[in-house]
């Protein structure tokens, strides 16, 4: 009797871990989006184009892409969403961070925008990351599921505030670093029908 209740708890055990291990528990939907809101104000108009890839780690070690880096074109500071990667097979399970990764991503601020009281008078091209043009912003989130559930996704959407580190500064420079933009990024998680 008390080795089937030993076998019994690690089996248990064993079951419960499974639920809370993301590449544990069979395969749920995930979709990464991307938006730049308008500030209150002048407003900069263009956009962010390269490759832009999204995932998503429950302990900051491992990562569950969601698909590949992928080349796409991100306007500023307009209402809307870009998809990032579209729905995506996603292991299921608990996750608390989410990543959005920048690779030789270039801002294009078109003339007559308003960088800080600049006004541009002809066209900007600035480079995000720094000299290796690479940014890894990882944001914590409340904690959230992806689900082996055929109805719901899990969408992430990552809001990136560009009016807080498009400066005159970067308009000097040429280049938006790694620090300005993590500290302006933000990212929150919803559970959507398919």
């Amino acid at each position: 009797m008390r080795r089937a209740l030993v076998l019994f708890t690690l089996v248990a055990g064993l079951l419960a871990g499974a639920c809370t291990d993301p590449g544990a528990s069979g395969l749920g939907r995930a979709e990464g989006l991307v938006q730049d809101v308008p500030p209150v104000g002048p407003v900069v108009t263009g956009s962010l184009a390269g490759d832009v890839h999204v995932s998503l780690s429950a302990d900051g070690t491992r990562w569950a892409d969601l698909g590949s880096p992928n080349g796409i074109t991100i306007p500023l500071q307009v209402a809307g969403t870009t998809t990032v990667h579209g729905e995506q097979d996603a292991p299921a399970g608990s996750y608390n961070r989410v990543r959005l990764v920048f690779q030789g991503v270039t801002a294009r601020l078109n003339s007559g925008s308003n960088v800080g009281g600049v006004v541009l008078t002809s066209d900007v091209t600035v480079s995000l990351g720094g000299s290796d043009q690479r940014v890894e912003l990882i944001v914590p989130v409340p904690a959230f599921t992806v689900e082996a559930d055929p109805t719901v996704q899990r969408t992430v959407l990552f809001e990136l505030r560009s009016s807080l580190w498009l400066t005159p500064a970067i308009l000097q420079t040429g280049l938006v670093e790694d620090a300005a933009l993590q500290g302006a990024v933000l990212a929150s998680t919803r559970l959507d029908p398919r």
